[in-house]
């Protein structure tokens, strides 16, 4: 049965033939090849059969491995859009060069593949280059899948995705500076995980939630979902990953509150969760939480406390635990260390965390990068006839001319809830 994609909306847009598609698939095989040093990518082609199936829109699932990625390259677009129905997808960023380092998909399922190619691509540039493409992909691919014709027979991997993808939604907003936005989501997140079997999904969200309302200063609000989550959580499974991040979000709602005895507690909790976590793969629909996310937001439940050398600490850990594939929350644990640093008069050392920082931070799509970077810049401001700062504060206009021209909106420009 012929079904419309976004693939063959724009090979016939092109006016492609089989012939002059293999050679444009060609091309950018070979890109891909020289760029990310993977010589077997050069060699791929697509049968004549295998293309016609794509134009034609028979295929179950998206094209993994490989050939997505060439695909990407080509189109500049996600290859779960890509395979999803055609739609108008507005201002879809141009992922080719993110693509480069996706992995391959670790489950057959297609939502949840999709889920998780969208998951890594966002820890690794931010979630303002990928917003767009997650709307269009749950307006597209999953609402249907949710709603129409199209809907599976039987179990809940498609509301979960939905759930996931939704929360996911909600961080990308947040990251792009649109928390009423990101608010909108994460309550129609809520509502679709508490059609769920598992109560852990709901959980997850509960910990987005409070998170958000951490940010948004309101740190009763937090404790409130945080412990909300952690209730829902003893109706089901264990999920001590998921445990740790919502007494992590307990610990630093208290904080907020200068209860110095209760973030400890909840901090020691959530070290003891995390050393439950199985070696076996949690549920695909939590957010993954480690160590290293443990020790960022531990300093700054110590920083709100006032309590600078332990915060220091546990700060510097944070950076080194977070490796350079996940730039953003390194990032995020770089511009707290040298806020702490700063806080405690160490001008050098301040000053060498912020250079390594913006070496790395240049391109990621985030409002809230962008923010605390101009918090840092005001906080090294006082200092600025010191050489170190001075040439660091240089640096940081430089940084932010640099990022205007890449990301001109400072937000997803008003696009409206998925669901």
């Amino acid at each position: 049965m012929t079904r419309a994609t976004r693939f063959g909306q724009l090979v016939k847009s092109r006016g492609w033939t089989y012939e002059s598609f293999s050679v444009h698939f060609g091309r950018a095989a070979g890109e891909l090849a020289q760029r990310c040093g993977d010589r077997r990518l050069a060699s791929l082609m697509v049968s004549r059969s295998t293309f016609e199936r794509w134009m034609a829109g028979e295929i179950k699932n998206v094209p993994r491995s490989a050939p997505s990625r060439i695909l990407e390259h080509l189109f500049g677009e996600p290859a779960a859009v890509l395979f999803s129905s055609p739609g108008t997808p507005t201002h879809l960023p141009d992922l080719s060069i993110l693509a480069l380092a996706a992995p391959e998909p670790t489950v057959d399922d297609p939502y949840l593949a999709a889920m998780e190619s969208f998951r890594h691509t966002d820890r690794q540039h931010g979630g303002g280059h990928l917003y767009s493409a997650v709307l269009h992909y749950l307006r597209t691919t999953l609402t249907p899948a949710l709603v129409g014709a199209t809907a599976l027979p039987g179990g809940d991997t498609a509301f979960r995705a939905a759930a996931a993808l939704t929360e996911m939604a909600g961080w990308m907003a947040h990251d792009s500076g649109r928390d009423a936005l990101a608010r909108d989501h994460f309550t129609h997140a809520l509502r679709l995980a508490r059609g769920v079997s598992a109560p852990s999904v709901a959980a997850n969200v509960l910990s987005a939630m409070s998170h958000l309302a951490l940010q948004s200063g309101q740190p009763d609000q937090a404790l409130q979902l945080a412990r909300t989550g952690l209730t829902s959580l003893n109706a089901s499974a264990p999920v001590p990953m998921l445990s740790a991040r919502l007494h992590a979000m307990e610990a630093r709602a208290l904080a907020h509150r200068g209860d110095s005895t209760g973030t400890r507690r909840a901090l020691d909790s959530a070290r003891h969760q995390l050393d439950q976590v199985p070696p076996e793969p949690v549920p695909d629909w939590v957010a993954p939480f480690d160590q290293a996310a443990l020790t960022s937001e531990a300093a700054w439940a110590h920083h709100d406390l006032g309590e600078l050398p332990a915060a220091a600490v546990e700060a510097q850990r944070a950076v080194m635990l977070r490796g350079p594939e996940r730039r953003r929350s390194r990032a995020f644990s770089q511009l707290c260390l040298a806020r702490i640093l700063l806080a405690q008069g160490e001008l050098d050392g301040a000053c060498a965390v912020g250079h390594d920082l913006l070496s790395a931070c240049a391109d990621l799509g985030s409002v809230r990068i962008t923010q605390q970077l101009n918090g840092l810049e005001q906080a090294l401001l006082p200092q600025r006839a010191q050489g170190t700062v001075g040439d660091l504060l240089t640096r940081i206009t430089d940084t932010a001319r640099h990022r205007r021209l890449l990301f001109p909106a400072t937000g997803p420009g008003g696009e409206q809830s998925p669901l």
